[in-house]
């Protein structure tokens, strides 16, 4: 909502609204009567400031700043000039975005305005985008390439914006300006020793649930069971509805979608349907989804809290100190144990567009791979049931706990 000065907020960055007398000059370009302007600050003092000059100029109450050769440059919005800043604005209204994404876009943008000087889009340059690329870069940053590469990409993602979505600049300046990260921490799966020291916890051979709010009461137990017999997403399991666990049919399934509130995927690809391993069900995992479903719970787990739009993200944080606890090797987390279903599978000469298939991914291989997408429930149970982990001790089901 504007101030009776005109000026208002979106995100961080102070816009200014203005409205044309009737008989302005200005009025035929702005059709609304209305010009609205950012003013390039993050600041509120110095966005009255800037725009009571602003308003004065358009209104024609004072002439507009000679300016020095030296400041020839534009450095504040005209008509036709677009910072970046106005277009993360655009982007981030274009559609829903997460918290997540929304605060490592801003991030982003933040590093290219003080490295870059912020210039207005339509005279940003190539070498620019080196100059930006390296400094990213730079040891004393003290980042790693992983992280450099993503707020490059961030940077590019919103001159991509500017240039297809929005028409504003008539090329991508920095199409082609890459960084090559390299992985930090390679991720291995679980090896049975390893497992078995996680199954022998009291939370898996007594069904004693943790007390930390955190780990979300019986998602404790079911998601790392699921998690090695599916190779789902730590995410994709935290956010499972008792309607996404299809029970009364020959093959029971979880379906992985977005189809339901606060439900997301990570990729159109990992939309799908995963049948339910035979030791899954032996464990009781169909009694305890009939279970939520008398009680006509809306979520799987009950008692998991979400973190800021992330399903699993409070679980994560508990999963991780309850490794440490166990005094589980660091190399190890809640992810390593999709690593682990994915090597099985192709140990087991699984066909690639089948394990594509199973954890979600994008088919890969000819045209004609990924056009004969359709593969049946039970080809991929068949798949599924070649999953197993040899000498790894798994608890009795629940109904011998006396739960």
């Amino acid at each position: 909502m504007a101030n009776t000065n005109g000026i208002f907020q979106r995100g961080s960055s102070h816009y200014l609204r203005v409205v044309l007398p009737i008989n302005h000059e200005l009025q035929k370009q702005y059709k609304s009567g209305k010009i609205i302007l950012s003013l390039g600050s993050c600041s509120y003092r110095e966005a009255v400031t800037l725009g009571t000059i602003k308003r004065a100029e358009i209104l024609g109450l004072i002439a507009p700043a000679q300016k020095t050769t030296a400041e020839q440059a534009p450095t504040k919005r005209t008509p036709t000039a677009y910072y970046l800043r106005d277009i993360y604005q655009r982007w981030k209204e274009s559609k829903p975005r997460s918290s997540d994404a929304i605060n490592s876009c801003m991030r982003a943008l933040i590093l290219f305005e003080e490295q870059t000087k912020n210039p207005i889009l339509q005279e940003l340059t190539r070498a620019q985008g080196d100059s930006f690329r390296a400094w990213l870069q730079q040891p004393e940053r003290n980042t790693t390439s992983k992280t450099a590469r993503d707020r490059l990409t961030w940077v590019k993602s919103l001159l991509k914006y500017a240039y297809r979505d929005l028409e504003i600049i008539n090329r991508h300046p920095w199409e082609g300006i890459e960084i090559h990260s390299q992985t930090t921490q390679k991720r291995r799966p679980w090896d049975v020793s390893e497992l078995n020291k996680l199954f022998s916890n009291e939370l898996f051979t007594s069904y004693q649930l943790p007390k930390d709010w955190r780990c979300g009461g019986d998602a404790a137990y079911w998601l790392p069971i699921l998690a090695i017999f599916t190779g789902a997403r730590l995410s994709e399991l935290a956010q499972l509805k008792p309607s996404d666990i299809a029970l009364d049919c020959e093959i029971p399934t979880i379906s992985i979608s977005n189809a339901g509130a606060g439900q997301q995927v990570k990729t159109e690809a990992a939309i799908r349907k995963i049948p339910i391993h035979s030791e899954v069900i032996r464990l009781g995992f169909l009694n305890y989804v009939q279970k939520t479903v008398m009680a006509n719970d809306t979520q799987l787990w009950s008692k998991l809290k979400f973190r800021k739009n992330k399903p699993g993200g409070n679980y994560s944080n508990w999963f991780g100190e309850f490794r440490k606890e166990l005094e589980l090797p660091q190399g190890l987390d809640f992810h390593s144990f999709r690593h682990g279903v994915r090597s099985q599978l192709a140990e087991n000469d699984v066909p690639e567009p089948t394990i594509d298939a199973i954890m979600g991914h994008e088919i890969k291989g000819s045209t004609g791979a990924k056009i004969y997408s359709h593969r049946t429930t039970s080809s991929i149970k068949a798949a599924i049931e070649l999953i197993k982990y040899r000498d790894l001790r798994l608890p009795n089901e629940l109904c011998k706990l006396n739960l």
